[in-house]
């Protein structure tokens, strides 16, 4: 032992230890809750240009069936009139002598009453068309309803999402104050350990579908195939190549990939367009800022093609391709679940909006903690 340093206790070295486990659990805490947030709000937005639509073609109908109900009430009413005018027996009802005194029901039931006197319809007719006006109109009420709410709601979550990302870089700061490397050692063994466990689940999903396919595959051909593991036939356990006696194994099934759009080169070069632009949560404003699926929506609608506002919901609705066959535009994603999402430019280089504080950038792909590629168009 070297005189004058004193050695260092293994409870010390444990203190410490649960000290920077502890410190990193808070910051994936915050972390998690921001990303869960940020999700949220784009949810909301897109939500938010879903109900636009809906209240859109929602208010069309309404609107004709409203016109559709004032004419035939106008021409109920001139019946009822010259009914009464001519000394019928209909006369002329508190419908038609008083705004006051009687409800919508009881005017839908005069209405039709009159048609049937008159035979300008029946009951049943007016009665479909009185509660298909009512219901489309619930509808509509409901959907604007819903986008007042959701629109309320999004200056909430502005702020609750500011305050978390001052607060979580103020708490990683303090950790890199207190305990230095060891809490970004701790953080890059996480990630790490987070994307293998992924691309674990992404391997097992996968052979699991092939064994599925080359079983379906032996079944079709009435012979009895050795998986590609080896198979038994006999007692003896055959090679993956066949041998006498025992068929070979049917090749796994070939991964269908769809070819690259011919409209990738405007998103990637609509992408590197905002290069510099400032990360902002929830944000997808040109020259102004991005999180990362804003930028990967902006730059795939520049192209054509539309992408939610999320970074799950755009691997969600893209069809899935394999690393190793990654093409320019293709989207990268990463963690799990997943929560960010890149564009990759090719030769191993992606752009991407990456966290606060920091600007749309080019960097290289670290394919050992990409969790999913995806390919839009």
């Amino acid at each position: 032992m070297v005189a004058g340093i004193p050695p260092v206790r293994a409870d010390e070295v444990d203190d410490q230890r649960r000290r920077v486990e502890q410190i990193a659990d808070e910051l994936d805490a915050l972390d998690n809750q921001l990303g869960e947030l940020e999700e949220a709000h784009a949810a909301a937005l897109d939500r938010i240009d879903q109900l636009a639509i809906e209240i859109q073609d929602a208010q069309v109908r309404v609107d004709a069936q409203s016109a559709e109900l004032s004419t035939l009430q106008g021409q109920l009413a001139d019946i009822a009139i010259d009914k009464f005018m001519s000394g019928g027996s209909s006369g002329l009802t508190p419908l038609f002598s008083s705004a006051e005194g009687f409800t919508d029901d009881l005017e839908r039931s005069e209405l039709a009453r009159v048609a049937l006197d008159q035979g300008a319809g029946t009951s049943d007719e007016m009665q479909v068309l009185v509660e298909q006006f009512t219901e489309d109109k619930a509808a509509l009420d409901a959907k604007k309803n819903e986008q007042a709410q959701l629109v309320a709601s999004l200056e909430a979550q502005q702020q609750q999402g500011e305050a978390l990302t001052i607060e979580l870089q103020q708490k990683y700061a303090a950790a890199q104050t207190e305990l230095g490397q060891a809490i970004v050692e701790e953080q890059e063994r996480r990630a790490a350990a987070a994307a293998a466990a992924a691309q674990a689940r992404f391997a097992a999903a996968a052979a699991a579908q092939q064994q599925a396919a080359a079983s379906s595959n032996a079944r079709g051909g009435g012979g009895t195939t050795t998986p590609a593991t080896g198979g038994t036939t006999g007692g003896t356990t055959a090679p993956s190549g066949g041998s006498a006696g025992a068929p070979a194994a049917a090749p796994p099934p070939a991964v269908s990939v769809p070819a690259p759009s011919s409209t990738a080169g405007i998103a990637t070069g609509a992408a590197q367009g905002q290069l510099g632009v400032p990360y902002k949560f929830a944000a997808s404003s040109p020259g102004v800022a991005f999180d990362c699926s804003g930028l990967t929506k902006y730059a795939w609608g520049k192209a054509g093609v539309y992408l939610p506002h999320q970074s799950a919901a755009q691997y969600a609705s893209t069809p899935h391709v394999p690393k190793d066959q990654a093409q320019p535009g293709d989207l990268i994603f990463y963690y799990s679940p997943i929560g960010h999402v890149a564009l990759y430019l090719g030769g191993g280089m992606m752009i991407h909006a990456p966290a606060t504080g920091d600007v749309v950038k080019i960097v290289a792909v670290n394919w050992g903690k990409v969790v999913g590629v995806s390919r839009p168009g």
